[in-house]
């Protein structure tokens, strides 16, 4: 897996995971996903790449994977409750399968 990190003002979206939302029919939904993790973790270093299920080799998805280093419990639950919260907001549930939020 290829991570590519950013600054806050903005991840960088490798084009093998750009590639494989439009092949998914998610384009639509990519920034407002990465906007939905920034706001879940907004101090928090945001990595973006194409992920693979480790007991299904044929799923594929969108890693957004957020630096978690020194953060407490409560700060990381009170993120996932964001990210919970709103994806369904942002991306219907039948796409959302292919944007997992994960902490480094």
């Amino acid at each position: 897996m290829n991570h590519t990190f950013a600054t806050r003002s903005g991840p960088i979206v490798p084009t093998d995971v750009r590639k494989f939302a439009a092949e998914k029919g998610v384009n639509q939904y990519l920034n407002a996903v990465i906007e939905l993790a920034r706001q879940a973790f907004p101090s928090g270093t945001l990595s973006i790449s194409l992920g693979q299920d480790a007991e299904d080799d044929a799923h594929q998805y969108i890693a957004l994977d957020i630096e978690a280093g020194g953060r407490t419990a409560d700060e990381l639950l009170a993120g996932q409750r964001v990210w919970s919260g709103g994806l369904g907001r942002v991306c219907p549930s039948r796409q959302a399968v292919y944007f997992v939020l994960g902490w480094r």
